[in-house]
């Protein structure tokens, strides 16, 4: 129980992204990734809810500060993903999960939104992490198809375009007037790919025949992150390693669903020729996502206290 106080909240949005990047596996085939992925996942969310209830102290001065409140996000996303996983085994339980992520992440969204931008404004904590809460909510249409909840799904993506077509340019101006250069919020540049990313997937399930253009215009901008992170890589494992790596994650997993989407819309809107240009970027996609979600786990498992292991080895 001591140890439960020492997670780092970072981890919530890592395995946010693997759980993520292992629905794209499963739709290549590959099931058993998801399953090994959706099982750590709730290994994780009984863990923080241990923590919550056990190092409450240590949750409400972490929620107090705004980044790692940004990223608490991650447990009612992940939340989210469980119960869609576990939607097909149990429907009640499934959509239980889902919907209590749901009503979380929203209430979080709002106290985010009144602490931080109404209350008091700081353009030093206003960083793409942000992201995660305010874009975070789109998680719910993402993976929330079995739920036909249409209403709940088209007020979610109608929500998606301030974060998506509003917040993103003001932050993207924000990062350009005002560079961030330290380790740790330097990763939560990668986070930019996130709204972008969510709302194409989420236009995409949600809507029957979505406006093409606000779909190829999100699709451009998020082109232009990934060309932006692929750039800044070397910039980004520079540092040693810390839980800000965690930024580097979701944001690549969730965009590899959504070139998986723009593969069929493109098809579906007549352009062949273009959806076979995204299927191979997507592939590219899931290579580097795949190489550096791998790497970031490995390193947070790494950072795991297993007492009985350090005894047998003298430590």
């Amino acid at each position: 129980m001591k140890q439960l106080k020492n997670i780092a909240v970072p981890l919530l949005p890592t395995m946010v992204g693997v759980a993520t990047l292992s629905n794209v596996w499963n739709i290549m085939g590959y099931t058993w990734i998801r399953h090994i992925c959706m099982v750590a996942g709730i290994f994780v969310i009984v863990g923080y809810v241990g923590k919550i209830i056990f190092h409450f102290s240590t949750v409400k001065n972490e929620y107090n500060q705004v980044v790692p409140s940004s990223l608490y996000a991650g447990f009612t996303m992940l939340m989210m993903i469980i119960g869609s996983y576990l939607f097909p085994y149990s429907n009640i339980l499934g959509k239980s999960l889902w919907a209590i992520g749901l009503g979380l992440h929203t209430v979080h969204l709002v106290l985010f939104v009144y602490k931080n931008v109404i209350k008091k404004f700081d353009i030093n904590t206003f960083v793409p992490s942000w992201f995660v809460t305010l874009a975070g909510i789109m998680v719910s249409t993402v993976i929330g198809g079995p739920m036909n909840e249409p209403l709940v799904g088209k007020i979610v993506v109608c929500y998606g375009f301030i974060p998506a077509f509003i917040i993103l340019p003001i932050m993207i101006v924000r990062l350009i007037k005002y560079p961030i250069t330290d380790g740790p919020l330097f990763m939560t540049k990668a986070i930019l790919a996130a709204p972008s990313s969510l709302f194409i997937v989420s236009a995409i399930n949600v809507f029957a025949n979505p406006w093409p253009i606000l779909i190829y215009t999100m699709y451009i901008v998020l082109l232009g992150t990934l060309v932006y992170i692929l750039i800044n890589i070397p910039k980004f494992f520079s540092f040693e390693f810390h839980p800000g790596f965690a930024g580097v994650t979701f944001p690549l997993a969730i965009a590899c669903v959504a070139s998986n989407k723009m593969i069929g819309f493109l098809a579906g809107q007549g352009f062949g020729d273009l959806s076979a240009v995204v299927n191979e970027i997507f592939g590219i996609q899931v290579y580097i996502t795949t190489a550096i979600v791998a790497f970031v786990l490995f390193k947070f498992t790494m950072m795991i206290p297993i007492p009985h292991f350090r005894r047998l080895h003298g430590k």
